[in-house]
């Protein structure tokens, strides 16, 4: 990558940093010691729920590794690094609040925690991947995937009654569901400079990808077989709720290619045949068959106008440069707007479904799972661009259903 470009991404860096706080600091903080009603814990919930909340609470124990390993690659990029550090203290909470209610329920003593809490300090993780870009990939993949572990899971506390877990997990899937699209949107910005260097890392993660603490926490393969067991996670869901969406929000198909460009590729082809055959005469008893106004072959159709794209050229750098902290602490007037209208979505998301058959590589969600995810994007860096990516994705949805429809069967 050219110095230019990561100048360009230091400075995305750093701006992405300050709206991510100031939304997090307007919106979304909550407190663990009184935002989570701990006396209604249900002590006569399951031995099953409770190991599942044990086995994620243990992957957050990691997170002094977490934080320091990746912290040293990229200590020198200021918006990354507080970026991480801020990540940090919202998964500490994470971790606060599981072992807190394994203690509220009666599932697990004083002494019990503290000897698992020995038994994962003994082990110690190490960074997956050696390059900085490569990691943002996996956390971005890990981030979704967590996002889906405590949405059904809370879905388990629900069935169980327990009203401290399912407003636990609630707040945490939300921090959760913000972190991916923080990654998300990191890699898209990758790739407006870098593309096929970034897609190369992200199909490398995929073919590499584990769960943080396979390794090192103690039974996890049993572990393992009780969230497969449980529906809260298993490949079944790592395919459907995490790779195939991280997928469609990258714009990119299972094989890793661009979807915009295949299908600008498609159109291509498409209205070359419709050029070949306007080329063609036919005759019919000595004069030429004329085509109906509604056919593509007049040359006026929009089968017969090429859909042009993005060419994916580095953006022009903008020649006036404000400071984001002039305008997070109220310096621009359009900043505070979009604010207020990011407050008002959230509030009204539970009337704003969006994840329609197929949207997002998965199958039609129901309207908690719809809420939450909305929320999520909504107090999000980059709302309204990824608002533009569903309605995008609505409809190549529907363009594909429409050319499956017009393929004459065999």
């Amino acid at each position: 990558m050219s110095k230019t470009a990561q100048a360009a991404m230091e400075d995305f860096f750093y701006r992405e940093l300050i709206k991510y706080l100031k939304l997090a600091e307007e919106k979304r903080r909550w407190n663990v010691f009184k935002d989570i009603p701990w006396h209604e814990a249900n002590p006569m919930s399951s031995p099953e729920m409770a190991q599942c909340t044990e086995t994620f609470g243990a992957v957050e124990m990691y997170l002094p590794d977490f934080t320091a390993k990746l912290l040293v690659m990229i200590r020198r990029s200021r918006g990354r690094a507080w970026f991480h550090v801020n990540w940090g203290y919202e998964e500490s909470k994470h971790s606060l609040a599981l072992e807190t209610w394994l203690l509220a329920s009666g599932h697990r003593s004083e002494a019990q925690r503290k000897a698992f809490e020995d038994s994962l300090l003994g082990q110690e993780w190490e960074l997956p991947f050696d390059h900085p870009r490569q990691m943002v990939c996996y956390t971005m993949i890990q981030e979704l995937a967590t996002f889906w572990n405590y949405r059904n899971l809370e879905k388990f506390a629900v069935e169980e009654k327990d009203n401290a877990l399912v407003r636990a997990l609630r707040l945490i899937s939300v921090d959760e569901r913000v972190h991916y699209n923080f990654f998300r949107n990191t890699v898209k910005e990758w790739m407006k400079y870098d593309e096929a260097g970034t897609i190369e890392d992200l199909k490398y993660v995929f073919e590499h990808f584990t769960m943080p603490g396979h390794a090192q926490i103690p039974g996890y393969d049993e572990r393992a077989r009780i969230l497969a067991k449980t529906g809260i996670y298993g490949p079944k869901e790592y395919i459907k709720l995490v790779k195939n969406p991280v997928l469609q929000d990258l714009g990119l198909s299972k094989r890793f290619e661009l979807l915009e460009k295949r299908d600008a590729q498609s159109e291509a082809e498409k209205t070359e045949r419709i050029e070949q055959l306007k080329r063609e005469r036919i005759v019919l008893n000595g004069g030429d068959a004329v085509p109906k106004d509604s056919s593509p072959l007049n040359g006026i159709s929009k089968y017969a106008n090429g859909h042009q794209n993005g060419n994916g050229s580095t953006p022009e750098p903008t020649s006036h440069v404000r400071s984001p902290m002039l305008e997070a602490v109220g310096f621009s007037p359009e900043l505070m707007d979009s604010l207020s209208e990011i407050a008002h979505l959230r509030d009204s998301a539970q009337n704003t479904p969006f994840a329609i058959e197929g949207s997002r590589g998965m199958p039609r969600l129901d309207e908690l799972d719809q809420r939450l995810l909305t929320i999520g994007d909504e107090m999000s860096n980059n709302a309204e661009e990824m608002r533009d990516e569903r309605q995008s994705i609505r409809k190549r949805v529907k363009n594909m259903r429409l050319r499956r429809s017009d393929e004459p069967s065999e």
